[in-house]
């Protein structure tokens, strides 16, 4: 049997269920990839419970040249409406919520199925949560997830296929109750600001830095005075380099 990753593009939207897009570029929302049925880019929560969670999806319409994908790097940035963090989102050893208040997930086999499962439960890596080095009312997420060197699932994917690439799952510990955390409740704005697709050498990453559909979410509304009165404003899309790629990660 050949390979998905080399499955010709038409088969391979037809397997997969994914919709092929005009132009390459990442996507962000809940639920599920911009085509899904469950997909919204709002989300509100009443605060009332410590049980469950909220699951961010990160898409990507495949650029031309991805012959052998084997990790992704993502840039995650959140700003809340107040002049300060909402304690709530700050997750970590000596803050609100602990670290396990984000959790990730690379594993599509049980679903969503609307767009293409191309890691097979295969990658390892992680999301974590970063205080902002600039801006005292916004945080980062970043993440670096990666199939084993060698692994036979590290193939090609068809240009303009959209691909399913990693899970944040928010859980609502500490919404409620003693020992809450303030500010579930406020407005956030999450955008997805890089998507970096890597290869094994010699071929180069590829930076994803603009949304294919939408590259931001809203938690509970945004309505916050910004340049634009939208979300996306609070974290203008920029050219990036390959150095200041790198630099965030450390």
């Amino acid at each position: 049997m050949t390979k998905a990753g080399a499955w010709p593009f038409v088969a391979l939207a037809l397997l997969t269920g994914a919709a092929p897009a005009s132009a390459a570029g990442f996507n962000l929302g809940w639920n599920d990839c911009p085509s899904g049925a469950t997909y919204a880019l709002l989300e509100t929560f009443a605060c009332d419970t410590n049980e469950g969670f909220h699951t961010l999806i990160g898409s990507f319409v495949a650029p031309p040249g991805i012959n052998a994908m084997s990790a992704n790097e993502v840039f995650i940035e959140m700003q809340t409406g107040g002049p300060v963090l909402a304690n709530w989102w700050t997750m970590g050893t000596g803050l609100c919520r602990p670290a396990s208040s984000l959790g990730s997930s690379f594993d599509f086999a049980a679903g969503p199925f609307t767009c293409y499962e191309y890691w097979q439960s295969g990658p390892v890596g992680a999301l974590s949560w970063r205080a902002h080095p600039f801006a005292v009312n916004r945080c980062r997420i970043l993440g670096v997830f990666a199939l084993p060197p060698g692994d036979p699932r590290i193939t090609s994917v068809p240009e303009g296929v959209e691909v399913y690439s990693f899970k944040a799952i928010i859980h609502n510990d500490k919404s409620t109750g003693l020992g809450a955390c303030t500010g579930c409740s406020d407005e956030a704005c999450i955008v997805l600001n890089v998507l970096t697709i890597d290869q094994p050498a010699p071929n180069p990453p590829t930076f994803l830095t603009n949304p294919a559909v939408s590259g931001h979410v809203v938690w509970q509304g945004w309505s916050t005075t910004d340049p634009n009165n939208q979300c996306p404003a609070v974290t203008p899309a920029r050219k990036q380099t390959w150095g200041l790629i790198k630099a965030i990660y450390r």
